[in-house]
Protein backbone atom coordinates (compact mmCIF):
# COMPACT_ATOMS: atom_id res chain seq x y z
CA UNK A 1 0.00 0.00 0.00
CA UNK A 2 1.71 3.72 -0.91
CA UNK A 3 0.82 6.04 1.40
CA UNK A 4 1.11 9.79 0.24
CA UNK A 5 2.52 12.45 2.48
CA UNK A 6 0.64 15.78 2.69
CA UNK A 7 3.21 18.49 4.01
CA UNK A 8 1.07 21.28 5.41
CA UNK A 9 2.44 24.61 3.88
CA UNK A 10 2.02 27.76 6.20
CA UNK A 11 0.89 30.86 4.59
CA UNK A 12 2.47 33.90 5.76
CA UNK A 13 0.63 37.31 5.32
CA UNK A 14 2.57 40.81 5.97
CA UNK A 15 0.77 43.33 6.31
CA UNK A 16 2.00 47.03 4.92
CA UNK A 17 1.09 49.38 7.67
CA UNK A 18 0.36 53.00 6.04
CA UNK A 19 2.62 55.20 6.99
CA UNK A 20 1.90 58.39 9.25
CA UNK A 21 1.09 61.96 7.53
CA UNK A 22 3.98 64.39 8.90
CA UNK A 23 4.77 67.70 8.26
CA UNK A 24 6.90 70.36 9.63
CA UNK A 25 5.60 73.94 11.02
CA UNK A 26 6.49 76.80 8.19
CA UNK A 27 6.77 80.78 8.82
CA UNK A 28 4.45 83.08 6.76
CA UNK A 29 1.63 85.62 6.74
CA UNK A 30 -1.53 85.00 9.18
CA UNK A 31 -4.84 86.89 9.41
CA UNK A 32 -6.85 86.48 12.03
CA UNK A 33 -10.77 87.52 11.69
CA UNK A 34 -13.89 86.72 12.92
CA UNK A 35 -16.64 86.01 10.68
CA UNK A 36 -20.27 87.56 10.03
CA UNK A 37 -23.19 87.94 8.07
CA UNK A 38 -25.47 90.94 7.50
CA UNK A 39 -26.80 92.97 4.89
CA UNK A 40 -26.83 96.44 3.08
CA UNK A 41 -28.62 99.35 5.20
CA UNK A 42 -29.66 102.93 3.90
CA UNK A 43 -29.00 105.50 6.73
CA UNK A 44 -32.27 106.37 8.41
CA UNK A 45 -34.20 103.89 6.97
CA UNK A 46 -37.51 102.89 8.15
CA UNK A 47 -41.14 101.86 7.34
CA UNK A 48 -43.69 104.04 6.73
CA UNK A 49 -47.07 103.33 8.58
CA UNK A 50 -50.17 105.29 7.92
CA UNK A 51 -51.75 106.70 11.76
CA UNK A 52 -55.43 105.69 10.70
CA UNK A 53 -57.42 103.77 8.40
CA UNK A 54 -58.62 104.23 4.71
CA UNK A 55 -58.92 103.47 1.22
CA UNK A 56 -55.44 105.04 -0.76
CA UNK A 57 -56.79 107.48 -3.50
CA UNK A 58 -53.66 108.42 -4.69
CA UNK A 59 -50.02 107.74 -4.47
CA UNK A 60 -47.71 110.74 -4.85
CA UNK A 61 -44.42 109.50 -5.40
CA UNK A 62 -42.97 106.22 -6.53
CA UNK A 63 -40.03 104.17 -5.97
CA UNK A 64 -36.76 105.47 -6.39
CA UNK A 65 -38.12 109.09 -6.16
CA UNK A 66 -35.71 111.19 -4.05
CA UNK A 67 -38.05 113.30 -1.38
CA UNK A 68 -37.66 115.89 1.07
CA UNK A 69 -38.62 115.32 4.51
CA UNK A 70 -42.54 116.62 5.34
CA UNK A 71 -43.46 115.80 1.49
CA UNK A 72 -46.64 114.21 1.10
CA UNK A 73 -46.46 110.12 -0.13
CA UNK A 74 -50.05 109.31 -0.92
CA UNK A 75 -53.41 110.41 0.29
CA UNK A 76 -55.82 107.93 2.50
CA UNK A 77 -59.92 108.53 2.11
CA UNK A 78 -60.83 108.33 5.92
CA UNK A 79 -64.98 110.33 5.17
CA UNK A 80 -65.81 110.20 8.95
CA UNK A 81 -62.99 112.14 9.91
CA UNK A 82 -63.09 114.32 6.87
CA UNK A 83 -66.97 114.95 8.01
CA UNK A 84 -65.47 115.70 11.66
CA UNK A 85 -63.32 118.26 9.69
CA UNK A 86 -66.01 119.93 7.87
CA UNK A 87 -68.35 120.08 11.57
CA UNK A 88 -65.44 121.85 13.52
CA UNK A 89 -65.18 124.18 10.79
CA UNK A 90 -68.59 125.23 10.37
CA UNK A 91 -68.70 125.37 14.64
CA UNK A 92 -65.62 127.82 14.19
CA UNK A 93 -67.00 129.89 11.87
CA UNK A 94 -70.37 130.05 13.63
CA UNK A 95 -68.57 130.60 17.16
CA UNK A 96 -66.55 133.59 15.40
CA UNK A 97 -69.26 135.44 14.13
CA UNK A 98 -71.19 135.23 17.68
CA UNK A 99 -68.16 136.28 19.35
CA UNK A 100 -67.34 139.07 18.10
CA UNK A 101 -68.81 142.59 19.57
CA UNK A 102 -70.87 143.26 16.68
CA UNK A 103 -72.28 139.76 16.40
CA UNK A 104 -76.22 138.94 16.70
CA UNK A 105 -75.68 137.06 20.11
CA UNK A 106 -73.98 139.84 21.70
CA UNK A 107 -75.78 143.03 19.88
CA UNK A 108 -78.86 141.44 21.22
CA UNK A 109 -77.78 141.14 24.80
CA UNK A 110 -76.10 144.39 24.62
CA UNK A 111 -78.75 146.55 23.39
CA UNK A 112 -81.21 144.77 26.52
CA UNK A 113 -78.41 146.09 28.68
CA UNK A 114 -79.32 149.82 26.52
CA UNK A 115 -83.15 148.78 27.20
CA UNK A 116 -82.37 148.23 30.82
CA UNK A 117 -80.31 151.34 31.56
CA UNK A 118 -82.57 153.73 29.80
CA UNK A 119 -85.56 152.11 32.31
CA UNK A 120 -83.00 151.92 34.89
CA UNK A 121 -82.66 156.19 34.60
CA UNK A 122 -86.22 157.02 34.40
CA UNK A 123 -86.49 154.73 37.25
CA UNK A 124 -84.23 156.22 39.01
CA UNK A 125 -85.22 160.08 38.46
CA UNK A 126 -88.65 159.06 39.34
CA UNK A 127 -87.44 157.98 42.61
CA UNK A 128 -85.61 160.49 43.73
CA UNK A 129 -88.41 163.14 42.25
CA UNK A 130 -91.02 161.10 44.61
CA UNK A 131 -88.64 161.44 47.77
CA UNK A 132 -88.38 165.47 47.14
CA UNK A 133 -92.10 165.97 46.82
CA UNK A 134 -92.63 163.35 49.56
CA UNK A 135 -90.67 165.72 51.73
CA UNK A 136 -92.64 168.54 50.55
CA UNK A 137 -95.53 166.64 52.03
CA UNK A 138 -96.63 166.42 48.29
CA UNK A 139 -97.95 163.27 46.92
CA UNK A 140 -98.89 159.88 49.03
CA UNK A 141 -96.50 157.07 51.14
CA UNK A 142 -97.93 154.32 48.58
CA UNK A 143 -96.68 156.62 44.88
CA UNK A 144 -93.27 156.60 47.00
CA UNK A 145 -93.55 152.78 47.72
CA UNK A 146 -94.18 152.42 44.64
CA UNK A 147 -91.53 154.30 42.64
CA UNK A 148 -88.79 152.72 45.24
CA UNK A 149 -90.37 149.53 44.04
CA UNK A 150 -89.62 150.65 40.14
CA UNK A 151 -86.50 151.76 40.89
CA UNK A 152 -85.04 148.17 42.73
CA UNK A 153 -86.23 146.22 40.11
CA UNK A 154 -84.76 148.62 37.00
CA UNK A 155 -81.73 148.75 39.15
CA UNK A 156 -82.07 144.51 38.91
CA UNK A 157 -82.77 144.14 36.05
CA UNK A 158 -79.70 146.20 34.80
CA UNK A 159 -77.69 144.97 36.68
CA UNK A 160 -78.73 141.12 35.51
CA UNK A 161 -78.39 142.13 31.74
CA UNK A 162 -75.03 143.49 32.13
CA UNK A 163 -73.94 139.82 33.91
CA UNK A 164 -75.39 138.26 30.70
CA UNK A 165 -73.21 140.30 28.64
CA UNK A 166 -69.92 139.40 30.29
CA UNK A 167 -71.18 135.93 30.98
CA UNK A 168 -72.09 135.31 27.39
CA UNK A 169 -69.15 137.11 25.99
CA UNK A 170 -66.71 134.81 28.01
CA UNK A 171 -68.52 132.01 27.24
CA UNK A 172 -68.48 132.37 23.39
CA UNK A 173 -64.94 133.45 23.23
CA UNK A 174 -63.95 129.86 25.29
CA UNK A 175 -66.63 128.01 23.34
CA UNK A 176 -64.14 129.72 19.80
CA UNK A 177 -60.86 128.36 21.55
CA UNK A 178 -62.42 125.31 21.54
CA UNK A 179 -63.59 125.42 18.52
CA UNK A 180 -60.11 126.18 17.09
CA UNK A 181 -58.41 123.60 19.02
CA UNK A 182 -60.87 121.13 17.38
CA UNK A 183 -59.96 122.54 13.87
CA UNK A 184 -56.60 122.12 14.54
CA UNK A 185 -56.68 118.37 15.96
CA UNK A 186 -59.21 117.72 12.77
CA UNK A 187 -56.54 119.56 11.01
CA UNK A 188 -53.82 116.96 12.36
CA UNK A 189 -56.11 114.30 11.16
CA UNK A 190 -56.45 115.66 8.04
CA UNK A 191 -52.58 115.55 7.92
CA UNK A 192 -52.72 111.62 9.46
CA UNK A 193 -54.23 110.76 6.13
CA UNK A 194 -51.04 112.14 4.04
CA UNK A 195 -48.52 110.35 4.96
CA UNK A 196 -44.94 111.94 4.36
CA UNK A 197 -41.59 111.61 4.40
CA UNK A 198 -39.69 112.16 7.86
CA UNK A 199 -36.08 112.87 6.22
CA UNK A 200 -34.55 113.61 3.03
CA UNK A 201 -34.45 110.61 1.26
CA UNK A 202 -35.33 108.11 -1.58
CA UNK A 203 -38.43 105.88 -2.06
CA UNK A 204 -37.33 102.37 -2.10
CA UNK A 205 -40.00 100.36 -1.86
CA UNK A 206 -44.17 101.75 -1.95
CA UNK A 207 -45.89 98.78 -0.88
CA UNK A 208 -50.02 100.13 -1.66
CA UNK A 209 -51.79 100.55 -4.43
CA UNK A 210 -54.76 103.02 -4.69
CA UNK A 211 -57.85 101.74 -4.06
CA UNK A 212 -56.10 99.02 -1.56
CA UNK A 213 -57.24 99.71 1.86
CA UNK A 214 -54.25 101.14 4.48
CA UNK A 215 -54.10 99.94 8.00
CA UNK A 216 -52.30 101.25 10.71
CA UNK A 217 -50.79 97.64 11.59
CA UNK A 218 -49.72 97.32 7.79
CA UNK A 219 -46.40 99.50 6.48
CA UNK A 220 -46.85 101.54 2.97
CA UNK A 221 -43.73 102.52 2.06
CA UNK A 222 -39.75 102.09 2.90
CA UNK A 223 -37.38 105.38 3.00
CA UNK A 224 -34.00 105.40 3.90
CA UNK A 225 -31.14 108.19 3.00
CA UNK A 226 -30.16 107.46 -0.44
CA UNK A 227 -26.19 108.08 -0.43
CA UNK A 228 -25.47 107.30 3.16
CA UNK A 229 -25.49 103.33 3.15
CA UNK A 230 -24.08 100.82 5.70
CA UNK A 231 -23.60 97.21 6.52
CA UNK A 232 -25.31 95.75 9.67
CA UNK A 233 -23.43 92.41 10.48
CA UNK A 234 -24.37 89.56 12.83
CA UNK A 235 -21.29 89.15 15.14
CA UNK A 236 -21.82 85.79 17.43
CA UNK A 237 -21.98 86.27 21.37
CA UNK A 238 -18.73 84.24 21.62
CA UNK A 239 -17.10 86.49 19.29
CA UNK A 240 -17.96 89.65 20.34
CA UNK A 241 -15.64 90.66 23.20
CA UNK A 242 -12.77 90.91 20.27
CA UNK A 243 -14.66 93.81 18.22
CA UNK A 244 -13.29 97.19 18.81
CA UNK A 245 -14.24 100.04 16.42
CA UNK A 246 -12.03 101.10 13.79
CA UNK A 247 -11.13 97.38 13.25
CA UNK A 248 -10.74 96.57 9.37
CA UNK A 249 -13.09 94.27 7.42
CA UNK A 250 -13.57 92.58 4.08
CA UNK A 251 -16.82 92.45 2.56
CA UNK A 252 -17.67 90.12 -0.17
CA UNK A 253 -21.39 90.74 -1.27
CA UNK A 254 -23.56 88.08 -3.56
CA UNK A 255 -24.14 90.65 -6.45
CA UNK A 256 -20.41 90.99 -6.96
CA UNK A 257 -19.11 87.72 -7.15
CA UNK A 258 -15.27 87.29 -6.66
CA UNK A 259 -14.69 90.89 -5.29
CA UNK A 260 -13.97 92.16 -1.96
CA UNK A 261 -14.48 95.18 -0.72
CA UNK A 262 -12.87 97.16 2.49
CA UNK A 263 -14.65 98.44 5.06
CA UNK A 264 -14.44 99.63 8.35
CA UNK A 265 -16.16 98.96 12.32
CA UNK A 266 -17.99 101.85 13.07
CA UNK A 267 -20.46 100.98 15.79
CA UNK A 268 -21.01 98.21 18.07
CA UNK A 269 -25.05 97.35 19.81
CA UNK A 270 -24.39 96.61 22.81
CA UNK A 271 -27.61 94.32 23.17
CA UNK A 272 -27.21 90.70 22.05
CA UNK A 273 -30.67 89.36 20.38
CA UNK A 274 -31.81 86.55 22.94
CA UNK A 275 -32.98 85.00 19.92
CA UNK A 276 -29.87 84.26 17.41
CA UNK A 277 -27.67 85.15 20.41
CA UNK A 278 -25.74 87.57 17.94
CA UNK A 279 -24.84 91.89 18.39
CA UNK A 280 -25.08 93.96 15.89
CA UNK A 281 -22.19 95.61 14.51
CA UNK A 282 -22.20 98.29 12.18
CA UNK A 283 -19.87 99.02 9.36
CA UNK A 284 -18.89 101.11 6.54
CA UNK A 285 -17.41 101.19 3.36
CA UNK A 286 -13.90 102.36 2.12
CA UNK A 287 -15.06 102.32 -0.89
CA UNK A 288 -17.99 101.76 -1.71
CA UNK A 289 -19.56 99.55 -4.54
CA UNK A 290 -20.49 101.18 -7.97
CA UNK A 291 -24.00 100.26 -7.76
CA UNK A 292 -25.62 99.57 -3.94
CA UNK A 293 -28.92 98.42 -2.59
CA UNK A 294 -30.61 97.92 1.14
CA UNK A 295 -31.23 94.92 1.86
CA UNK A 296 -28.23 93.28 -0.22
CA UNK A 297 -26.52 90.47 2.02
CA UNK A 298 -23.24 90.41 2.34
CA UNK A 299 -20.67 88.14 4.71
CA UNK A 300 -17.33 90.05 6.25
CA UNK A 301 -14.16 88.92 7.71
CA UNK A 302 -13.92 91.62 10.45
CA UNK A 303 -9.63 91.33 10.86
CA UNK A 304 -8.48 91.24 14.61
CA UNK A 305 -4.49 90.90 13.99
CA UNK A 306 -2.05 90.17 11.07
CA UNK A 307 1.24 89.09 11.31
CA UNK A 308 3.66 89.11 8.69
CA UNK A 309 6.09 86.53 9.85
CA UNK A 310 4.29 83.74 12.34
CA UNK A 311 5.21 79.79 12.46
CA UNK A 312 1.96 78.35 11.48
CA UNK A 313 0.95 74.97 11.45
CA UNK A 314 -2.92 73.46 9.63
CA UNK A 315 -5.29 73.43 12.34
CA UNK A 316 -6.47 70.13 11.57
CA UNK A 317 -2.95 69.01 13.16
CA UNK A 318 -3.96 70.59 16.76
CA UNK A 319 -5.24 68.39 19.70
CA UNK A 320 -7.86 69.91 21.74
CA UNK A 321 -7.06 73.65 21.26
CA UNK A 322 -3.68 73.24 23.18
CA UNK A 323 -1.79 69.65 21.70
CA UNK A 324 -0.20 68.52 18.68
CA UNK A 325 1.72 65.08 18.19
CA UNK A 326 5.37 64.87 17.72
CA UNK A 327 5.30 61.09 17.73
CA UNK A 328 2.49 59.00 16.86
CA UNK A 329 2.18 58.29 20.46
CA UNK A 330 3.53 61.37 21.79
CA UNK A 331 1.45 64.55 22.65
CA UNK A 332 3.33 67.65 23.34
CA UNK A 333 1.44 70.93 24.38
CA UNK A 334 1.85 74.01 22.66
CA UNK A 335 0.80 77.52 23.52
CA UNK A 336 -1.23 78.86 20.38
CA UNK A 337 -1.89 82.72 19.05
CA UNK A 338 -3.44 84.10 15.99
CA UNK A 339 -5.84 81.42 13.88
CA UNK A 340 -7.59 81.69 10.81
CA UNK A 341 -9.82 79.29 8.92
CA UNK A 342 -6.75 77.09 8.38
CA UNK A 343 -3.91 78.02 10.34
CA UNK A 344 -3.00 77.89 13.92
CA UNK A 345 -0.05 80.43 15.02
CA UNK A 346 2.19 78.76 17.48
CA UNK A 347 4.09 80.59 19.58
CA UNK A 348 5.57 78.12 22.04
CA UNK A 349 6.26 74.29 22.38
CA UNK A 350 7.74 73.37 18.87
CA UNK A 351 9.82 75.16 16.05
CA UNK A 352 9.95 75.14 12.36
CA UNK A 353 12.25 72.21 12.81
CA UNK A 354 9.65 70.05 14.61
CA UNK A 355 7.87 66.79 12.95
CA UNK A 356 4.03 66.84 13.42
CA UNK A 357 1.90 63.65 13.29
CA UNK A 358 -1.33 64.25 11.82
CA UNK A 359 -3.97 63.00 14.38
Amino acid sequence: MKHTLFVPVLLLVVSCGKKAETITPTIGPITESVYASGVVKAEGQYQVYPTVNGTVTVRLVNEGDTVKAGQPLLRIDDRSSSASARNADAQLRLLEQNARDSGPVLAQLREGVLQARDKYTVDSTNYARQQALWKQQIGSQNELDQRELAYTTSKAAYNRANKALAESRDRLRTELEVARNNLAISAAGNDDRTPRSLIDGIVYDLMIEPGELATTQRAVAVIGSAADLYLELEVDEYDITKIKLGQQAYISLDSYTGQSFEATVTRIVPLMDERSRTFKVEARFKQRPPALYPNLTCEASIVLQKKAKALTIPAAYLIEGNEVLTAPDVRTPVKTGARDMEKVEVLEGIDVNTELYKP
